[in-house]
């Protein structure tokens, strides 16, 4: 059922949310990929639609603010910051100022699996949350990404050189950082893989012990370490993730709510029509019209 919900790839982003963006913009058709803030933003139509992308991206803020929502969270950025989003979680970009700075990193799940190895993969990935660097880490990181853009755009661009960069950037940030700097423990490894199941399967079952099962554990187990990791008990995980899902969903003007709700495996609309409000606040007929 999830074939329903479109997912923005890297290449399909710019035609979706940057329709102004003129024909010599330098956009890059590579794995990894890098775009200075300012100039990219200018093209942005802020705030951008919920989607889902078939990318990782990193947003590194030197000056400026923006907001940015990540799953059920908005997040504020600002001044030295980065922003991790993990593929396949719904996000949206909601306010970005004019005069920001910094770098808005796209790599796809292979550069990930080239350059980081399962726990720091964990380490940075099992919560979108947001990094504050110290200055003076900020300034490196922004003079290599800079470095990064260089390479790219190099006519004898060598990929080897740009993982190596890349994998030098997530080092020096896990390196600079207390809390990502500490060794991964079995509560974060279940809370990091839970996640990627339940965005996978939402849709085919919302049990917390189907996802128990499938990590091979107990459900008071898994209630316990998701709990303890994000603050948020697994079934209202569960029960955001797929509400999220049918925001996207609503966008489509085509379809009824109720065939919508059928789509989520919800039997009864009415249910999900309750559930829809009691996450957002709002009815789906409320939200659909405040899209238009």
């Amino acid at each position: 059922m999830n074939k329903t919900i479109k997912i923005i790839s890297s290449e399909e982003f710019p035609r979706q949310f940057m329709s102004d963006a003129s024909l010599d913009f330098d956009f890059l058709k590579t794995p990894l990929q890098i775009y200075d803030l300012n100039t990219t933003t200018e093209y942005i139509q802020i705030p951008t639609p919920l989607f889902r992308p078939d990318y990782n991206s990193i947003v590194h803020v030197t000056k400026g603010n923006a907001k940015q929502q990540v799953d059920n969270e908005v997040i504020s950025i600002t001044e030295n910051d980065v922003l991790f989003v993990k593929q396949g979680h719904i996000t949206a970009m909601k306010e970005i100022d004019q005069v920001i700075t910094g770098h808005f990193v796209l790599f796809e799940e292979s550069v990930l699996n080239h350059i980081l190895s399962k726990q720091e993969l964990i380490q940075i990935f099992a919560t979108n949350s947001v990094i504050k660097l110290p200055k003076e880490t900020s300034v490196w990181l922004n003079s290599l990404f800079c470095l990064l853009g260089q390479e790219f755009r190099d006519e004898n661009s060598n990929i080897e050189i740009c993982y190596s960069l890349m994998q030098a950037a997530f080092q020096k940030i896990i390196s600079s950082n207390k809390e990502l700097n500490k060794t991964v423990n079995r509560g974060n490894e279940i809370t990091f893989t839970f996640k990627e199941l339940v965005y996978k399967y939402h849709s085919q079952d919302k049990s917390v012990s189907f996802y128990a099962d499938k990590l091979k554990i107990s459900v008071n187990y898994l209630n316990r370490c998701i709990k303890q990791t994000t603050g948020i008990a697994p079934k209202e995980w569960i029960n955001n993730v797929s509400i999220l899902q049918s925001q996207i969903l609503l966008q489509d003007l085509t379809k009824d709510i109720s065939e919508i709700a059928f789509e989520l495996n919800y039997e009864d609309p009415s249910y999900f029509g309750r559930l829809f409000k009691k996450i957002t606040g709002t009815t789906p007929s409320q939200y659909r019209s405040s899209l238009e």
